[in-house]
């Protein structure tokens, strides 16, 4: 019994680690590309940062993600074949250490290849996430 208590803990312990928000730049980017290849642009969209705004206002921020993916990047990476994959080449954490700069490289399903800059921030809570600018 004290086996399976321990267990318990165990994956109750991991499980609340993994919900607890990336621990660097590089994981925040992965966990939008992975939302973007699995085409779940409304889990995409909630992963950005506004700064320190209300409930609301990020709302409103999110809904404004959430039509650009499905209205713009959607059809264009339904032109490109698919985001297929992506490889994360290196991030730059500023001095403050509350900003970052992710470098990643977007592979499409027609086999085309582009590089992006990601914009990252610290949120309140110590998590790293897309940095939306002013």
């Amino acid at each position: 019994m004290k086996k399976l208590s321990m267990l318990f803990v165990a994956l109750v312990a991991s499980f609340m680690i993994s919900c607890g928000g990336a621990s660097t730049p590089s994981d925040a980017v992965a966990e939008v590309y992975d939302l973007m290849i699995d085409g779940d642009y409304e889990a995409a969209s909630k992963t950005f940062y506004f700064g320190e705004k209300s409930p609301e206002e990020e709302a409103q921020g999110q809904a404004m993600i959430l039509s650009m993916l499905e209205q713009k990047a959607k059809p264009t990476l339904e032109k490109k074949g698919g985001l297929k994959g992506y490889e994360i080449l290196g991030e730059t954490i500023a001095e403050d250490g509350k900003t970052a700069k992710v470098e990643v490289k977007l592979i499409y399903g027609n086999g085309t290849e582009e590089k992006n800059k990601v914009d990252m921030a610290l949120d309140t809570k110590g998590n790293w996430r897309p940095a939306m600018k002013k």
